[in-house]
């Protein structure tokens, strides 16, 4: 899942009074990895985020609230395409279209019914994960989230049907009507929002044609290149962004981690058109430029965290990846 949703979480928290390092640690996270621009963590994070805020908040209706306060920008990519949308029917065609960038194990469908635009979110079939197993707190959030969201943008106002979950209603229900509305149905068939489709064509006050179309560019490339590494060259550059840290892991220590052998993992690779010597330098590549983008990085430290033998050996792959040297960018980031 995209780190930017963990991120918008974790502010959430310390809002309420309880700072990310001491949350990270108590969920057994490594906050350096969250903090990585545009990187994704394992869905596990979340998994054990939600319980951890419940008890800490002794808010039973955190997922409400989180999605109450997020913003935008939590979404990344995906909500600068919502922001700059001209309708609410477009902003829901484009979270349903780009949801995978959010979370690769959400989809989200639209489907048009008599006069109703009816959006339903759930786990991806077959998905062993945390949307089916323990889903309330998630699902209230998307809901919440999405209309929290068109209420914000619509030029006019713009409230759902109905709004319906597959889970159990909890004992309260007066946070779902304050924030979802009155009609919440719980025990259904599905998780879903619904709208009038006549409404839906409400424009949007920050709709921009010029920049939907720059982010929906950018979207698209990253959607293609997520569905690029659902293979084993997505598993190991998963491993490679967790455990790149001063040292390059071995090959035979992935293996191990993804319970495979080596010559399978190669085999693999080269069937996907790629190598573990080539993910090896996209992952130095990413980090690199994500390091020196951040005031006050050296690029001495920089190779020494990518696992680089001496800095001049970082600054020749560095030049070979951008076209200039650590400094030259640094300079051009600040």
């Amino acid at each position: 899942m995209a780190t930017s949703l963990v991120i918008d979480f974790l502010g959430f928290l310390e809002r309420q009074g309880h700072p990310r390092v001491d949350v990270c640690r108590a969920a057994g996270i490594d906050l350096a990895l969250v903090e990585q621009s545009n990187a994704r963590v394992p869905a596990a994070f979340m998994e054990r985020l939600w319980p951890l805020a419940v008890q800490l908040t002794g808010d039973l209706d955190v997922g409400l609230h989180a999605a109450e306060s997020y913003n935008p920008g939590a979404l990344s990519i995906v909500g600068y395409v919502v922001l700059s949308c001209r309708t609410a029917a477009e902003a829901l065609d484009r979270l349903a279209r780009y949801a995978p960038l959010l979370n690769d194990g959400l989809q989200v469908e639209l489907v048009d019914r008599a006069g109703l635009t009816i959006c339903q979110f759930g786990a991806v079939d077959g998905l062993d994960s945390l949307l089916n197993r323990d889903a309330r707190h998630v699902m209230e959030t998307l809901a919440a989230g999405i209309v929290v969201t068109l209420r914000r943008l619509a030029t006019a106002p713009l409230d759902p049907i109905e709004v319906t979950f597959r889970h159990r209603a909890p004992a309260s229900l007066g946070e779902h009507a304050r924030v979802l509305g009155p009609a919440v149905r719980f025990e259904h068939s599905q998780n879903a929002v619904v709208y009038s489709s006549s409404a839906l064509d409400t424009p949007f006050i920050s709709a921009d044609a010029a920049l939907l179309g720059m982010f929906e560019g950018d979207a698209r490339r990253r959607l293609q290149e997520l569905a690029a590494r659902d293979g084993v060259s997505g598993r190991v550059l998963a491993f490679l962004g967790r455990r790149l840290r001063g040292a390059v892991p071995p090959l035979a220590e992935v293996a191990s981690e993804l319970a495979m052998s080596e010559r399978s993992i190669q085999r693999s690779l080269g069937e996907e058109q790629t190598s573990y010597r080539q993910l090896v330098d996209e992952v130095r590549k990413n980090l690199a430029i994500e390091h020196l983008s951040r005031p006050g990085t050296s690029a001495t430290d920089v190779a020494f965290l990518l696992g680089f033998s001496e800095p001049s050996a970082f600054t020749r792959a560095f030049r070979r990846w951008t076209g200039a040297a650590p400094t030259e960018f640094r300079a051009a980031s600040a």
